[in-house]
């Protein structure tokens, strides 16, 4: 009987020099062709993907997770606009090598993922969004205050606040979540600092406030919509007006689920990610 790899646990840290500034990246997985790259949400480094989900994903593809611009072990100036993240990453992800990937953006990520179809079309093959919204929405206008609430609690608290609902079982998936996310116990990431922070928490605003310039009924990409049942963070509706416009959108949300959902749901979510990745 094969054991599976943990990679999410072994894989080392590695870095690479792009326009000066130092990235920090994991590479893992089988190799398969089409590498998947994961997009972290607000703070979000490293060490904040859950490993049941990276594993799984891993068991049949390659995976790359890295720290953007300025965020955890990266060095550089954190982007307050997410257009210039997304540039930014690109600039990493091709001074890999690579020349076509698939996305799995989470929140934030989720914001870059909509902008690399637009801009960099030829480079991404599928998509996957979790806990996301389209450009142009209001909910993301209240994000500072949800956040400055969530500040007001403790590590622990604020983290089920943020991405769990209140109900018994959700906070017990939470805290299974938690054990999971600190058991890799070297070589770990650092947490993003007070100016990536800002940054961040500009570009997730003004993606609710600038004008809307990217164009989402002209994506052709397959695309795979993730959502919790109750996201506060995002707005659970925004996720069916991403499906609504995307003309190649799959669409599944999780009961009795916040801004976590594919943290409270990991299995799952690697057998839908898997099968839309293979299949559709």
């Amino acid at each position: 009987m094969s054991t599976q790899i943990n990679y999410a646990a072994e894989a080392a840290t590695q870095y690479i020099e792009v326009n000066g500034n130092n990235y920090a990246y994991r590479q893992f997985g089988k190799k398969s062709g089409i590498p998947v790259i994961g997009f972290q949400h607000f703070t979000g480094t490293l060490d904040n993907w859950d490993p049941i989900i990276l594993n799984g994903l891993a068991a049949e593809r390659e995976v790359i997770i890295f720290d953007n611009t300025g965020v955890g072990n990266s060095s550089g100036e954190t982007p307050n606009k997410v257009a210039d993240m997304t540039h930014e990453a690109v600039a990493f992800i091709k001074a890999l090598g690579i020349s076509q990937f698939d996305v799995l953006g989470f929140s934030l990520g989720g914001f870059i993922a909509q902008y690399l179809v637009q801009d960099y079309p030829d480079l991404v093959r599928k998509l996957i969004i979790v806990g996301a919204a389209p450009q142009g929405s209001k909910v993301l206008e209240e994000f500072p205050q949800l956040i400055g609430k969530a500040m007001q609690k403790t590590p622990i608290e604020r983290f089920l606040f943020i991405f769990f609902t209140p109900s018994e079982v959700s906070r017990s998936k939470g805290m299974a979540t938690l054990q999971r996310l600190y058991a890799r116990t070297v070589d770990r990431d650092q947490e993003a600092n007070e100016k990536a922070i800002m940054a961040q928490m500009k570009a997730i605003t003004e993606w609710g406030t600038d004008p809307v310039t990217i164009d989402l009924a002209s994506i052709k990409h397959p695309v795979l919509i993730i959502q919790g049942s109750n996201d506060e963070m995002m707005d659970s509706d925004n996720s069916y007006l991403l499906f609504k416009q995307l003309p190649n959108a799959v669409l599944s949300y999780y009961p009795d689920s916040a801004h976590g959902s594919f943290y409270q749901y990991p299995e799952l979510f690697v057998n839908q990610a898997s099968d839309f990745l293979n299949n559709f």
